[in-house]
Order: structure tokens, then C-alpha cells, then sequence
């Protein structure tokens, strides 16, 4: 399992560990924080410019109760060059609190797998190696405020327009623009749209990075698309060795996988 590759894709989901870079981290801080999307949901964007260029399918496959008795639903997000992502290079399973949204603090279980690899569990204690350590006693807001004041003398502001059309991919959707600026910089300009499923996000711009996330289609029929280990197949952990730091070391270790299968609708 190539892990880098694992932190890199889970970066748009703005979950990585520190050391990914700050855009990867703000790609999708305008999501709701209770995840409301129902089961069939489904939701592709196209990714231009930048980083990462190509197609992520978010869709909402399943729900059930996580392992602290939280309302939860089962996400598959998936990335590829194909516009309908039928060969992902890769594929991700995540059990998501619905009360915490696509948040790390919210993530009880998890699968990767990569191109033609077997999927594999991750193992609770790899757990923050994949998505972060949450941080203690904060909380993100749906919506940043209308402007806010940096330290150390430095400024960022956040203009908020009225809801307009804006045509997509997807066609054309209401949506309401979001500009960040520091001082004259235009750091990103994101879309917020109720017509769009699971993150409510119609369109993202990094003008620096030259870089955009559009929807390019969505749906409410989706079905099971990974296929998931049998319980007691291996599970990936974290095994420090040589002189690399413990977070490049990923060995798959014996362990049991369980719930997904038996909860399916």
C-alpha cells in the first residue's frame, strides 16, 4: 500500500496530517458540520490545475450506528482519471458521525486500496497517521464569518455574495459565492449550493495554485462500488523501523475486520 499516496488523496478532504500543505487542508472547510446526506447520495467533481488533476466520486453507500453509539453512515470516496471513475486509482471507505460531518474526530473505520490491491482495513491506533489529530476544544464553523483579523498584523477577509446562478458541469445550480482575500490576494473563492449532495459544494478556486474543483455530476442512486475484506483478513498498522520516521512505515499486521458487510442495505 503506497501510504503517501493514501495522506495526498485524503488531503482534499482537508483531514490530513500536519505537514500537508494548508490549501490541502481548506479544500473543503465550507461543508456542513452534520453530515445530512442521505443513502444513495452521490456526488463526482472534476479536479483541474494544481496538485491532484483529475475525478473524485463522493457517495453515501450506507448507515449505521459507529462504535460509540453515533448516528453514522458508511462514505466511499474514490479518485481516478475517468470521469466515472471506472477504474479509480484509488478508493477509500469511511464510517462518518453524522453529528461531526467529513471531519476527522468523526472517522470510526476505515479502508484503502489502491489501483488493483486487495483493500485493507486500517487499524484504530493508524487511525490519526491518516486523517489527523484532532485538535482539542475547537470546533469549525458551516460558514466563515464575514471578516476576520489575522495575528502579527496580518489580515484575511471573507466576502459573502447573494445567491446567484452559476453554471457548472453539472448544469446550472443557485449558488452563493465565498471570496477569501489576504489583503489585496484572493486566497480561494468557493460556491455553496443546497442542490448539491453531501458537501453542498457547487464549485472551489485556489487562484494562487490555478487550481479548481467543479461538480460535474451527481445522483441519488448509489450502490456498494468497493469491495471490503472478509473479517479476519490483515489490517494496516503502523511498524517504526530503520531510520525513517514511524508515520513512513505501514506493515500490514493480522487483525480482524467487521460490520461493514453484515450492515449493508
Amino acid at each position: 500500500m503506497n501510504a503517501l499516496l493514501c495522506i495526498l488523496s485524503l488531503a482534499l478532504l482537508g483531514a490530513a496530517p500536519t505537514g500537508l500543505s494548508r490549501e490541502g487542508r481548506l479544500l473543503f472547510d465550507a461543508t456542513p458540520e452534520r453530515l445530512d446526506a442521505r443513502v444513495g447520495e452521490w456526488v463526482t467533481y472534476q479536479m483541474d490545475g494544481g496538485p491532484q488533476q483529475g475525478f473524485l466520486r463522493l457517495a453515501v453507500v450506507a448507515e449505521q450506528k459507529d462504535a460509540q453509539g453515533r448516528d453514522a453512515v458508511w462514505v466511499e470516496l474514490e479518485f481516478g482519471q475517468h470521469s466515472e471513475l471506472k477504474a479509480p486509482l484509488a478508493q477509500f471507505l469511511m464510517l462518518v458521525a453524522r453529528d461531526t460531518g467529513l471531519r476527522a474526530e468523526g472517522v470510526s473505520r476505515l479502508f484503502v486500496t489502491q489501483g488493483f490491491e486487495k483493500p485493507q482495513e486500517v487499524e484504530t491506533n493508524a487511525l490519526p497517521f491518516f486523517l489527523g489529530t484532532p485538535e482539542k476544544g475547537t470546533s469549525r464553523p458551516v460558514l466563515p464569518p464575514p471578516a476576520a483579523q489575522g495575528s502579527a498584523g496580518r489580515s484575511s477577509t471573507v466576502n459573502r455574495g447573494t445567491p446567484t446562478r452559476l453554471m457548472t458541469h453539472a448544469g446550472s445550480v443557485v449558488a452563493e459565492l465565498l471570496e477569501v482575500r489576504h489583503r489585496q490576494l484572493v486566497l480561494k473563492r468557493y460556491w455553496v449550493s443546497r442542490e448539491i449532495p453531501i458537501l453542498r459544494l457547487a464549485k472551489l478556486e485556489f487562484p494562487p495554485l490555478r487550481y479548481t474543483l467543479e461538480v460535474r455530476d451527481h445522483g441519488v442512486d448509489a450502490r456498494p462500488r468497493m469491495v471490503v475484506p472478509s473479517p479476519g483478513d490483515k489490517k494496516i498498522t503502523l511498524e517504526p523501523s530503520g531510520n525513517l520516521p514511524p508515520h513512513f512505515q505501514l506493515q500490514p499486521q493480522s487483525g480482524t475486520a467487521s460490520g461493514y458487510e453484515e450492515n449493508r442495505p
